[in-house]
């Protein structure tokens, strides 16, 4: 008999004042379970895709999931797309690092799900961009028991010459050719955030630093986040504590945003939850 997956909105302020919105999921409430943080990527919110699936299967395997979007990721009203063009330009690396500390700081002082979760049991899970702020805020905290990132990027700093500066002279990169297409935009404070904060956002670094169980997937035939930074993460990782599982023939958002019976992202959850439960049950 399968449990009753309880979900709870929450809403959280980080020091700017913007919200941050998040649920909880879990099963059986009233138990102080181990609790897995999910950090969405770029251009994504915590209702993309298999997002949601992802929740749902560690709170049915005995965790309290967290769930949440970044306060400038753009979407507001509509949980389904981006809208918030404006805040989507103002966002930046940094930014969306304090956001993790607030949801982190909220599990550590009860101020969400108290009587669902362990503050003392905390594994982060990453994707994409996700992971390379999941790997920096892993050491910083006593309480982050285990690490996990798929499809993690190495860097922050993805652009080429021309396009910085060309983003230099517009004041904004276009994220399309055809902005009538997609208005979103990367605003400067994006990328003077990655050129002036290079020690605090290095992720190598910290990647050598991780000290806590790290679980690393990478698909081999990723093109947006190529398998070779996945390659460069391990290198950097303490080897005993860390398990790298490439897999083949898979790509970036694990074969897109419906996660059909036939998708990769049931590959990964399950690798993922085989893992889990041996670091924390």
């Amino acid at each position: 008999m399968t449990n009753t997956i309880i979900r709870e909105p929450f809403v959280l302020r980080n020091p700017s004042g913007e919200s941050i919105a998040g649920d909880l999921r879990y099963t059986k409430a009233g138990e102080r379970k181990p609790v897995v943080i999910l950090c969405h990527s770029f251009m994504a919110f915590k209702d993309w895709g298999w997002f949601p699936l992802v929740a749902t299967k560690l709170s049915e395997a005995g965790f309290t999931a967290i769930s949440f979007n970044f306060s400038r990721n753009g979407v507001r009203e509509n949980p389904d797309r981006i809208t918030d063009f404006d805040m989507f330009q103002r966002n930046t690396i940094s930014h969306e690092l304090e956001d993790l500390s607030v949801v982190l700081r909220a599990v550590q002082e009860g101020t969400v799900g108290r009587r669902n979760m362990n503050p003392d049991q905390i594994a982060l899970l990453g994707h994409s961009r996700g992971g390379g702020l999941a790997i920096i805020t892993a050491t910083k905290s006593r309480n982050i028991k285990a690490l996990v990132t798929w499809s993690s990027v190495s860097t922050f700093d993805r652009w080429t010459q021309h396009q910085k500066e060309q983003w230099r002279k517009l004041g904004y990169l276009p994220q399309a050719r055809d902005t009538a297409v997609s208005p979103l935009k990367l605003g400067l404070a994006l990328l003077e955030d990655v050129e002036k904060n290079r020690e605090k956002l290095d992720i190598m670094k910290a990647a050598s630093r991780i000290s806590i169980p790290w679980l690393l997937i990478h698909g081999t035939e990723d093109l947006l986040v190529q398998f070779s930074e996945g390659e460069r993460l391990y290198a950097a990782a303490n080897k005993p504590a860390t398990e790298f599982v490439p897999l083949e023939k898979v790509g970036h958002l694990y074969d897109g945003a419906k996660a059909n019976e036939e998708s990769a992202i049931h590959r990964v959850m399950d690798t993922t939850m085989k893992w889990l439960n041996s670091k924390f049950f």
